[in-house]
């Protein structure tokens, strides 16, 4: 209900004698739909209040009905919850203790309750001993990864994705390898000169980028031999026209080609550039982690050493959500833990030029 504006410099209206003021009734939001009764001053025949006592008994009837539904839902959803808790209580107090550290800050972190600490200890340790004759069982040889080559490759119709592969040689002799190079990413003035997040030590545990620097400056001290590891989105953040650069390649036909587009990046499509190197005694590492994205890593220079989890036995490695709010979970058991070589799992290597 609006009141005219008045225009400036005039007199107030005089209220009149006659004026309406109308009222919505209503009890539910299906009958704000489909009736809308206004009551004006002045006297209602027997008719009309009738008529509006039949309407309000129709909508408080409706409105129970939805109110008694609802209550059923809820009820419902209550029991599914108790069923879970009944048939697999680890599973739910660990989803629990995810959600509470998902919910608390990174700062927080540390001062997590003991109780909420203790139920996750207590469901890690339900699964070892569960599954005792895995975890402390003998050590295992790891499966190789399925590799393709070149022309392998081509001939699928479409790239298998409940399995991990390696394409052998996919960028050697394209125009993309003598591009995406480091002297590329080095450029100054240009890209070069972009401050990003790295890590200032990947020879340790280290699952938050702690330092930040310009981009060759950091691939610098990469290639003098330092340990720092390179982890950025922001180069193609930067310049999304680079992702046309993908064009030349079959990805598109093999896995799909809206995804490889610059309009998809920041939604479905991160493109990340990773850089680090080996030592002789201790090797630059990200540690064992699951995100919830699939990866197409093409294999720009040097060489990496993948180590590969089944999903089944996930739960085997102590898995935490991301203390950064990220989506991801990450082992909590040490690097050199001997459980790891008890797991089923794959390792492969990939060189400049795989996929």
């Amino acid at each position: 209900h609006s009141t005219p504006r008045r225009p400036a410099g005039s007199a107030p209206h005089a209220p009149r004698a006659d004026t309406r003021v109308p009222v919505m009734v209503s009890l539910g939001l299906e009958e704000l739909r489909k009736r809308r009764l206004r009551i004006f001053g002045g006297r209602q025949d027997a008719q009309q209040q009738q008529q509006q006592q039949r309407m309000t008994c129709r909508s408080r009837s409706s409105f129970f009905r939805r109110e008694l539904a609802g209550s059923y839902t809820f009820s419902i959803s209550v029991l599914l919850v108790l069923l879970a808790v009944f048939l697999d209580p680890v599973h739910v107090c660990w989803a629990s203790v995810q959600l509470v550290r998902s919910l608390c800050p990174a700062s927080f972190a540390s001062r997590i309750p003991w109780p909420v600490v203790e139920t996750e200890r207590w469901c890690w340790q339900t699964w070892h001993e569960c599954h005792g004759d895995v975890v402390h069982g003998a050590e295992r040889d790891p499966l190789s990864i399925r590799e393709f080559n070149v022309e392998e490759f081509a001939s699928l119709r479409t790239a298998p994705l409940d399995i991990p592969w390696i394409v052998r040689g996919y960028l050697n002799g394209t125009r993309l390898q003598g591009k995406w190079t480091t002297e590329w990413l080095s450029q100054s003035p240009g890209r070069g000169d972009a401050y990003v997040d790295f890590f200032s030590d990947a020879r340790n545990e280290l699952i938050v980028p702690d330092g930040r620097g310009p981009l060759r400056q950091v691939l610098a001290n990469i290639a003098a031999g330092g340990p720092e590891k390179l982890g950025t989105e922001m180069v193609f953040r930067r310049d999304p026209g680079a992702v046309s650069d993908l064009s030349e390649l079959s990805l598109g036909d093999k896995l799909g080609a809206h995804y490889f587009s610059p309009a998809m990046l920041g939604t479905i499509l991160t493109m990340p550039i990773f850089a680090a190197r080996g030592f002789e005694t201790q090797t630059a590492r990200t540690d064992l982690h699951c995100e919830p994205i699939a990866n197409a890593v093409l294999m720009l220079e040097g060489e990496k050493t993948w180590t590969l989890l089944a999903p089944e036995y996930s739960h085997l490695v102590s898995p935490q959500v991301s203390p950064d709010g990220r989506a991801y979970y990450y082992t909590r058991l040490a690097h050199a833990s001997p459980i790891f070589k008890r797991l089923p799992r794959q390792e492969g290597v990939t060189r400049q030029g795989d996929l």
